[in-house]
C-alpha cells in the first residue's frame, strides 16, 4: 500500500526531509488547518569525504576531537561519521561541523584522517579544501583552508600523535 496524505487547510503545504538511505513507508498522514505543512525530502545526498577506514576509527577521531575541544560539543556524531567518510548512512539531517581550534590544526587533521586517500591518489589536497568548507564551519562561516604553515603547538603535536585503534 502507498502512502496516504490528507492535507486540508490555505496554505497547506508538503515537503519532507529523509536521509537518502530511507525507505519509503504506508502511513497515513492527515493535516488540518490554515498553514499545515509536513516537510519531506528524501534521497537529497549531502556532501561527504570518500568513504574510508572503519566506523570504529571514525568513533575513535570522534571522542578525541570532542575531548580536546577541537570541534564543538553538540556535534551529533552520525553526522561527524558520514560526512568523514567513516559511515556510509546518512543522518535524516546533516549539519556541518563546529571546528573550534585553529585552521592549522583542522589542516592537520583533515590530512592525517585522509592520509591514505591522498596516497593511493583518490583525494588531492585540494579537493580536502573544497570539502571542508563545505563540511565544516568555523565561527559560523564556511571552513577555509590556508596554506600550510608549521604551527608548535599542544594541538598540533595531539593530533600527529593520535592513532585510532583498529
Amino acid at each position: 500500500m502507498a502512502r496516504k496524505i490528507i492535507m486540508t487547510g490555505d496554505e497547506a503545504q508538503y515537503i519532507e526531509r529523509r536521509g537518502a538511505n530511507s525507505v519509503d513507508d504506508d502511513r497515513e498522514i492527515r493535516m488540518e488547518g490554515k498553514h499545515a505543512r509536513y516537510e519531506e525530502n528524501g534521497g537529497a545526498q549531502s556532501t561527504h569525504f570518500p568513504h574510508q577506514g572503519s566506523e570504529e576509527a571514525g568513533r575513535q577521531w570522534f571522542e578525541f576531537l570532542i575531548g580536546r575541544g577541537f570541534i564543538a560539543p553538540d556535534t551529533e556524531q552520525d553526522c561527524w561519521l558520514f560526512q568523514m567518510g567513516f559511515s556510509v548512512n546518512q543522518p535524516a539531517e546533516v549539519r556541518p561541523v563546529e571546528w573550534l581550534k585553529t585552521v592549522e590544526t583542522a589542516r592537520l587533521m583533515l590530512y592525517k584522517v585522509c592520509d591514505g586517500l591522498l596516497a593511493s591518489g583518490s583525494i588531492t589536497k585540494s579537493r580536502i579544501g573544497e570539502l571542508a568548507s563545505q563540511c565544516f564551519t568555523k565561527q559560523g562561516e564556511p571552513l577555509k583552508l590556508a596554506k600550510p604553515r608549521k604551527e608548535n603547538s599542544i594541538d598540533a603535536d595531539a593530533i600527529e600523535q593520535f592513532l585510532p585503534m583498529e
